[in-house]
């Protein structure tokens, strides 16, 4: 059985090595403050705001945002309400039901705050070489 650390870290290289990612240090450092800041729903509001429909301002933040919540929603963290969440848009629409407690969102603050800490660590600096 792993614990919390292996799983956080397995997540973020899974996330950061995945063809499609568009995660670098520079969307990724500025993560934590908004999040300790503002709060979480908030950040991924922030992240998930469009021009126009299905146009992302932000792709790289909410690229980073949707791994948040793919990684919350691992039952392994005890967040029941957060079960197979796969995007930042249902990690909002999830902690904003009327089923989630204060205690779910708190504990979803903690949980994104370390694992974007291992998400930091393993990603790139934007023009570097992999």
């Amino acid at each position: 059985m792993q614990n919390l650390d292996q799983i956080r870290a397995a997540k973020a290289l899974e996330a950061i090595a995945r063809e499609d990612s568009l995660i670098t240090k520079q969307t990724i450092s500025k993560l934590p403050a908004m999040i300790i800041s503002n709060g979480l729903l908030a950040t991924a509001a922030f992240a998930v705001e469009a021009k126009r429909e299905n146009d992302p301002k932000r792709p790289e933040m909410q690229d980073a945002m949707n791994q948040v919540a793919e990684h919350l929603g691992n039952p392994i963290h005890g967040i029941s309400v957060l079960r197979d969440c796969d995007s930042a848009t249902e990690l909002i629409t999830l902690l904003t039901a009327g089923n989630a407690s204060s205690l779910d969102l708190q504990r979803a603050t903690s949980e994104a705050l370390a694992f974007i800490g291992y998400l930091k660590r393993f990603a790139v600096k934007e023009g570097d070489s992999e």
